[in-house]
C-alpha cells in the first residue's frame, strides 16, 4: 500500500480515540510510535487504509507507582521508561530488555503497547512483561478490563484485543529487593536485531537456596512462554551446577521453535540452553545483576 493511500486521524483525548475506534473498529489500525507499521506500509502488508494516531493523547503517556505494582500507560516511549527512576528502582528486568531494543532512533519512537499490539513472538519487553506477572488494561467506550499477559497473545501477531478495544496501560509487579534478574537476547547483529532467541529471568536466593524462579522465553515459540517445568524444578534446592544444567535442558525442551531465516529449530533449542546456563551460572559465582532499592540515572 502507498503511503499516500493511507489517511491518519490524529485524536487529542482517549475519549476521542476510543470514539474514532468505536466507528470504524477493523477498518483502522491504531498506532503510537509507529516503528513496526512503517515497515508494514514498506513491505505492502498493512490492510486497513486509516491509521489512528494516539501520539498526541497525554491521557496515554505515564509511569507511576500503585502499591505493589507498576503502571505504565501504553504509549509511553521506551526511552522514557529507560529513564523512569521508578522502573530502575523497582522492575529493572524491563530496562534491561529495552536497552537492547533496536536503535536510539527506534527507542526513541516506539512504545511498550506499539510492542504488545504487534504480537510478536520476538518482541523483545515481552519476556520480562512475562515474568513480572504484567496485566494488560482493555478499554473501549464505557467500559474496560484487565487480561494477565500470558492470557493476551493468541498467536504471532494475534490478541484478545476486540477491534473496539485500546491497549490503555500495563500494569507490573515490583521486583524483591534482592532478588537477581538477566535479560539475554541472541541476534545476528546487535544493532536492529530481531532476537533468535531471548530469555528473561527473576532468581530470589536465601544462603544459595532458590526461593523461587521465573524464567520466560521469546521466539521460540508461537508466543513468549514460561518455562513452568524449570521454574518448579528449581525451588528450594541448592544453586549450583547441576541444577543450572537442568533448569537449562529443560527450558529448551519447553521450546517450539521454528526454523526461518534466522535459525533453526534445533540451534534456537541449543541456543536456549546456552544463554540460560551461561546466565545462572554468573548469579551462582556472584556476577549477576541484584534488585537494589534506590534512584540512579539510567539514560
Amino acid at each position: 500500500m502507498a503511503y499516500e493511500k493511507v489517511e491518519v486521524y490524529s485524536p487529542r483525548s482517549l475519549a476521542e480515540a476510543l470514539e474514532l475506534l468505536s466507528q470504524k473498529r477493523e477498518l483502522i489500525k491504531p498506532v503510537a510510535g509507529g516503528t513496526d507499521i512503517m515497515v508494514m506500509l514498506k513491505d505492502g502488508v498493512l490492510k486497513e487504509k486509516e491509521l489512528l494516531n494516539l501520539s498526541f493523547i497525554p491521557e496515554l503517556s505515564y509511569i507511576k507507582e500503585s502499591e505493589n505494582r507498576v503502571l505504565i500507560g501504553a504509549a509511553t516511549k521506551y526511552r522514557e521508561i529507560r529513564r523512569s527512576p521508578l522502573i530502575n528502582a523497582y522492575s529493572p528486568i524491563l530496562i534491561e530488555a529495552i536497552r537492547q531494543i533496536g536503535s536510539p532512533q527506534i527507542q526513541n519512537l516506539g512504545t511498550i503497547g506499539g510492542n504488545l499490539g504487534t504480537a510478536s513472538p520476538a518482541g523483545d519487553s515481552i519476556p520480562p512483561l512475562y515474568i513480572l506477572n504484567s496485566r494488560v488494561k482493555l478499554q473501549k467506550l464505557g467500559s474496560s478490563r484487565e487480561v494477565q499477559i500470558d492470557k493476551f497473545f493468541l498467536g504471532p501477531r494475534k490478541t484478545v484485543r476486540e477491534s473496539d478495544e485500546l491497549i490503555t496501560e500495563i500494569s507490573i509487579e515490583k521486583m524483591d529487593p534482592g532478588s537477581y534478574y538477566f535479560f539475554e537476547k541472541l541476534g545476528l547483529r546487535s544493532a536492529n536485531a530481531i532476537s533468535i532467541v531471548s530469555a528473561a529471568a527473576i532468581l530470589s536466593l536465601e544462603n544459595n537456596t532458590v526461593k523461587y524462579l521465573r524464567l520466560s522465553l521469546g521466539a521460540v515459540a508461537p508466543t513468549v512462554i514460561r518455562a513452568v517445568e524449570a521454574e518448579e524444578l528449581a525451588k528450594d534446592k541448592e544453586l549450583n551446577e547441576e541444577l543450572i544444567d537442568r533448569i537449562a535442558k529443560l527450558a529448551a525442551e519447553s521450546t517450539k521453535p521454528i526454523t526461518d531465516i534466522r535459525g533453526t529449530a534445533e540451534y534456537r533449542k541449543k541456543a536456549t540452553y546456552g544463554i540460560i546456563y551461561e546466565a545462572l551460572y554468573k548469579i551462582m559465582k556472584g556476577y549477576g545483576k541484584k534488585v537494589e532499592y534506590g534512584f540512579e540515572n539510567t539514560s
